[in-house]
């Protein structure tokens, strides 16, 4: 087994985790409930993570490269043809919904 990813926010993990099981890439989650001995050791050594086989770090690596360089795809407001990030349901200019 080899870590492939931490973070501090349990949830992110979770969800690297979702996306690798996505692409048939299990992984097994540690230190899930170490903060607690957070105290006692350095803050980066508690942080949950995600581990998966050696035999598939490779393309496991290769998906969160490909997930992490997708642009975000911003669109333009009908009504005020303003901007707004993909994230936005809303515009954030004129309140008006997504496409």
């Amino acid at each position: 087994m080899e870590k492939i990813f931490t973070d501090q926010n349990l949830m992110l993990v979770v969800n690297v985790q979702n996306l690798l099981a996505a692409e048939g890439i299990l992984g097994e989650l540690r230190n899930t409930y170490a903060s607690g001995a957070s105290g006692s050791l350095a803050f980066t050594e508690v942080w949950p993570e995600l581990w998966i086989a050696k035999r598939d770090v490779a393309r496991a690596s290769a998906v969160l490269s490909a997930l992490s360089q997708q642009p975000e795809q911003a669109w333009i407001c009908a009504s005020c043809v303003e901007e707004n990030p993909s994230s936005f349901d809303f515009c954030w200019q004129c309140g008006e919904p997504s496409p």
